[in-house]
């Protein structure tokens, strides 16, 4: 029996044994890059959906959506968050108290509580003290890990929807 355009017979089994090696290396190769592609689909498809965090601050400072703060900032609803993603939103905080303050970030409760090892809030605050009537503008940014152990723990856990309690604090 010869190959087709290689040339070889069956009657040369060492010939066939080369042409074989390098096919069965280019299959390993294939199967990594399917197998890859398949961990990064199934990362792209997973949506936790009503994420949420409700903002809570001391009365001194006030948390507005608006530079004008009149629409006060109870909670902010992430929206869909896809693991290895960051979400991002715009808050005005004034000073409502008569001494100047520095802000802290803090995150707790976060439900399903394991949710915490995979997330990540921040802020681009620079901690600068803020001024009696003064109004700052900030971002908050909430990022999700793209770990297949971050997949690995949605699935295991049925993970929907998850919430956390985001609390802005002052210190004279």
């Amino acid at each position: 029996m010869t190959l087709r355009g290689i040339g070889l017979s069956s009657d040369s089994p060492s010939s066939f044994h080369g042409v074989l090696k390098p096919l069965v290396t280019i299959g390993i190769v294939l199967i990594i890059v399917l197998a890859s592609e398949a961990i990064s689909v199934q990362l792209s498809t997973l949506r936790l959906i009503g994420s949420r965090g409700n903002v809570t601050s001391p009365p001194n400072i006030g948390i507005y959506w608006d530079s004008n703060a009149t629409n006060v900032v109870t909670s902010i609803d992430w929206g869909n968050v896809e693991p290895g993603t960051m979400k991002s939103v715009t808050l005005f905080i004034r000073n409502e108290g008569n001494l100047a303050v520095t802000l802290f970030l803090n995150v707790s409760g976060w439900k399903p509580a394991g949710m915490s090892e995979y997330m990540n809030l921040t802020w681009d605050y620079d901690a600068t003290e803020i001024q009696p009537g003064e109004i700052i503008l900030t971002t908050i940014i909430l990022a999700s890990a793209s770990s297949p152990e971050f997949a690995g723990y949605i699935r295991a856990y049925d993970v929907k929807q998850f919430n956390f309690a985001v609390l802005i604090s002052a210190f004279e």
